[in-house]
């Protein structure tokens, strides 16, 4: 019987031919992983996005929504009043350029809506919203503060949580602090019940991955203006708006031009003549990829965001808000 071996050519060619197989199975491999991490990176964007492009637009749809009661302004004394519990302290409160707070006042109309712009020095217009501290704030980034009604009408029993409330008539609102006596149907014959919130949505670095994101504060009624834990979604890096303003002599609800936020004038924010957003989101991964360099240059609204050579990979999102005109609503309008 012949026992005999291979010889070395024979041993060379095998070789050869495995490692044409095993390169072949290894470049199938990280080709493989590429497209696999490519598409998980993709589905994270768009999941993220999802979930902040909901958020604002559910909020923004809604902010000056005061139920039944259609009086102008939210103005105390003018069809608004609030009960001896219904204060916040400046201290726990977020403020605006003009020091107004969360809850309607005796002076100037309460504005719904209202956006600031982060400058490059995370200062904002007018010492505003200094509760959300310089080193939680993204540069070149919007701050959106909304008023508005929550869900529905609620029974008397639940106007007892940690909130304000806000109960209303067509003709008359008053606003009251969890666990004070609710209006009566004798003074406030047919009134509904209502949950009053003020929300801030900005963007944040996280604290421990530095990774940008949506974050949101709400008021309570014992603790003024709250930071929600967690982020609202991952990955935001930026958030820019842009502000359709009526500008005719009566307002419309016609849009007749589109600005900035640092464009819009306080004429504009106090008569409501905002009456649509166009807002531009920004949605980076939260790992860098090794196979992938971001050369790209984002208009994100009026800012521009580049890539810079990094291996993030970003998706930009825009979709646009009808916000509620109180000029029209209010039979200021043709």
């Amino acid at each position: 019987m012949n026992a005999r071996g291979f010889t070395l050519v024979e041993w060379l060619i095998a070789m050869l031919i495995g490692a044409f197989l095993v390169g072949g199975g290894l470049s199938i491999f990280v080709a493989s992983r590429a497209t696999t991490e490519e598409a998980f990176d993709q589905s994270e964007l768009q999941e993220n996005g999802r979930v902040a492009i909901r958020l604002l637009t559910q909020d923004l749809k809604w902010a000056g929504f005061w139920g039944d009661y259609t009086g102008s302004p939210m103005t105390v004394g003018q069809g608004v009043s609030l009960s001896a519990g219904a204060v916040v302290p400046s201290s726990s409160d977020c403020l605006d350029d003009l020091a107004r707070g969360s809850l309607p006042a005796s002076t100037g109309s309460m504005r719904p809506f209202w956006a600031a712009r982060i400058d490059s020095s995370k200062v904002i217009k007018g010492n505003a919203f200094v509760c959300i501290p310089a080193a939680s704030r993204i540069a070149n980034s919007d701050v959106l503060s909304i008023k508005r009604l929550m869900g529905n009408p609620l029974a008397d029993a639940a106007a007892t949580g940690n909130r304000f409330y806000l109960a209303t008539t067509t003709q008359a609102a008053q606003l009251f602090k969890g666990g004070e006596a609710v209006p009566t149907e004798t003074t406030m014959p047919t009134r509904q019940l209502w949950e009053y919130q003020h929300l801030i949505y900005y963007l944040s670095p996280n604290a421990t991955t530095g990774s940008p994101e949506l974050r949101k504060r709400y008021l309570t009624a014992n603790g003024g203006s709250v930071l929600i834990g967690g982020a609202m979604a991952e990955g935001i890096e930026r958030l820019s708006v842009l502000f359709g303003v009526d500008d005719s002599l009566v307002p419309d609800g016609v849009i007749d031009r589109y600005v900035s936020t640092n464009d819009v004038s306080e004429q504009a924010w106090s008569e409501g003549r905002v009456v649509a957003a166009r807002i531009f989101l920004l949605v980076r991964s939260l790992q860098a990829s090794r196979s992938y360099v971001n050369d790209n240059v984002y208009q994100v609204g009026d800012v521009s965001v580049s890539g810079n050579g990094d291996g993030f990979r970003r998706l930009l999102l825009e979709t646009s808000v009808s916000l509620r005109n109180p000029a029209v609503i209010a039979g200021g309008g043709s």
